[in-house]
């Protein structure tokens, strides 16, 4: 296992793409699109042609050629255009070196999300695409180890948002004009947790920290939605950073869990699935490469986050922690022992 470090110009490009991305209040959920001019009925007609996540054109009338109104919204979609284009581009160059992105259709989800306010006001990105985004901010290329494309929302405590569409989170996530739909629970009688595009895999999971019985459901009355109880997950949500998620076109603000967190918590994960569950090969391999990234010249966050842990956490880390271990001692002989602590 080895891991490829980016140097200081790609991570100055990384800090300057983020600062850009932060600024912004909205992201655009439809492509930065083309202006076009069409003569129809002898006159001429100026439109905005733009696609939605589904591949579908949106067309935009701003007015006739040579109206004032018209030239107004010319100039404030050129701007928007060249904006996008920006951080379009910072997106592809660091792209191309390396740096985790996401596709097109989990980004806009994640993007719809953010414009909704969810993020920084409870609601955090955990999961795989969090993990992705933490790499990039330790510095460290995306590995070749397949990523899901689910999006795993979590909410730490109630999500203040001003607004949300009347029909909650289904609506707001069919605003993608991806065909989102509820996932049926396994009992019937229980409430969908998890909403799927049809005809792809992306799948949005809302989860939350259990109180009591694991793994039941739970009302989320102020996203009109339903999660799933995970526990020890008021532990990874305890601490998070300001991040963001590359993709083709955007650059979206995100709040994810702080990366020692993250780390020590996934060697948690690997014993409450099971060694059986193919995942579980995956959570221990994410830990692994997360502690060889720190010990490298950011070993505080390890310490801190083990420091938090409690002793019910660090005995289901313990089996995930050996086997972590195993993976790190004979490239990170550091990461390795950092992590002896806890096996």
């Amino acid at each position: 296992m080895k891991l490829k470090f980016f140097d200081l110009s790609f991570r100055t490009a990384y800090a300057q793409a983020k600062e850009l991305a932060l600024a912004q209040r909205q992201i655009p959920l439809l492509t930065a699109g083309t202006l076009q001019t069409e003569k129809r009925a002898g006159k001429r007609f100026v439109y905005r042609y733009r696609y939605d996540a589904s591949g579908k054109r949106v067309t935009e009338y701003l007015g006739p050629e040579g109206d004032a109104g018209t030239a107004t919204k010319v100039e404030r979609a050129n701007a928007e255009m060249s904006e996008a284009a920006i951080l379009a581009g910072y997106s592809r160059d660091l792209r191309k070196v390396g740096f985790h992105s996401t596709d097109n259709s989990a980004l806009v989800t994640v993007a719809a999300l953010f414009n909704a306010g969810i993020f920084g006001n409870g609601g955090i990105l955990v999961g795989t695409h969090a993990f992705g985004a933490i790499l990039n901010e330790l510095g460290v290329a995306d590995m070749s180890f397949a990523m899901t494309e689910d999006v795993d929302l979590a909410r730490a405590g109630p999500i203040q948002i001003a607004a949300l569409p009347e029909g909650g989170l289904l609506k707001l996530l069919g605003e993608t004009g991806l065909p989102f739909h509820e996932v049926p629970q396994l009992k019937r009688k229980e409430p969908p947790t998890s909403f799927k595009v049809r005809g792809k895999k992306l799948k949005v999971d809302l989860l939350v920290p259990a109180k009591g019985e694991p793994f039941k459901t739970v009302a989320v009355r102020e996203l009109g939605a339903h999660a799933t109880g995970l526990p020890h997950l008021k532990f990874l949500l305890e601490r998070t950073t300001q991040s963001v998620l590359l993709g083709r076109e955007r650059i979206v603000p995100v709040i994810v869990p702080h990366g020692g967190r993250f780390c020590v918590h996934k060697l948690a994960v690997y014993t409450l699935r099971g060694g059986n569950d193919p995942k579980s090969h995956k959570d221990v391999v994410q830990a692994a490469l997360l502690a060889a990234a720190m010990s490298q010249d950011q070993e505080f966050m390890l310490h801190d986050a083990i420091d938090a842990m409690d002793k019910a956490l660090r005995s289901k880390a313990k089996a995930g922690a050996r086997r972590a271990i195993g993976l790190l001692e004979r490239d990170y002989p550091e990461a390795a022992g950092l992590l002896a602590a806890l096996a």
